[in-house]
């Protein structure tokens, strides 16, 4: 067991790594504080917990990399960080993309479906996409194919 001394200072020392991997990204916001606001209003939350529907794509391939899930707070801090946060609907919180395997999602672009309740994240993928260790969940061993 640590000590509260011994917590603190390996949370410091994450808290130091990420701040390193944030600056070595050159992310860029997409929106203000307050734009992204006003974006984040126009969606309509109406998936599960009060979601939209968010789909990765690859900046580059156009190869689909997830599908998870935003509320308006993570809308905001992907719209003002540069960086995808999704909404965990079985654990009822924001996660930031990359927070604890280190592949981010730097986005690009932004763009929303026809009824304002799916959003498209054009990214660059830094590693791999899937928590499964494939670069696409559509590639993972668990997926699977069907064609015509």
């Amino acid at each position: 067991m640590h000590s509260p001394r011994e917590c603190q200072a390996n949370k410091s020392s994450t808290v130091r790594q990420l701040m390193r991997v944030f600056d070595d990204l050159e992310t860029k916001p997409l929106a203000t504080p307050e734009e992204a606001w006003k974006i984040a209003r126009l969606l309509n939350y109406r998936h599960i917990g009060g979601t939209v529907v968010a789909v990765a794509q690859d900046i580059e391939t156009r190869d689909i990399l997830m599908v998870g899930y935003m509320d308006p707070v993570a809308v905001v801090l992907t719209l003002t960080t540069g960086l995808a946060h999704y909404y965990s609907t079985s654990r009822n919180r924001i996660w930031l993309k990359g927070e604890t395997s280190g592949h981010f999602q730097i986005v690009k672009e932004f763009r929303t479906d026809c009824d304002r309740d799916a959003v498209l994240l054009k990214v660059v993928q830094i590693g791999v996409a899937c928590h499964l260790g494939t670069r696409s969940c559509f590639e993972s061993p668990n997926s699977f194919r069907i064609r015509l």
